[in-house]
């Protein structure tokens, strides 16, 4: 038994890479309710993009941020390996 991955477009099932499968095998197929990532870096661009869209669209943000984040208070804390 052998399992594959693929995905759906325009209702087709589209495997990924080109197995080989021998004519006259029985075949069941397990659609999942989740949507195709390639893989997760792709993922993980995809989202860097968008926030990389949304942040150079959005309007600049005003002189009292700085004076806002100049007052910033950090907090550390002591770590004992």
């Amino acid at each position: 038994m052998n399992a594959l991955q693929g995905y759906t477009e325009n209702g087709k099932i589209i495997p990924l890479g080109n197995p080989a499968m021998p004519d006259g095998l029985k075949v069941i197929i397990t659609i999942l309710d989740e949507p195709f990532a390639e893989n997760r870096a792709a993922e993980q661009k995809k989202a860097f993009e968008e926030l990389r869209k949304g942040l150079t669209s959005c309007a600049p943000l005003p002189p009292e941020f700085d004076d806002i984040v100049n007052e910033r208070v950090n907090i550390t804390r002591e770590l004992d390996l």
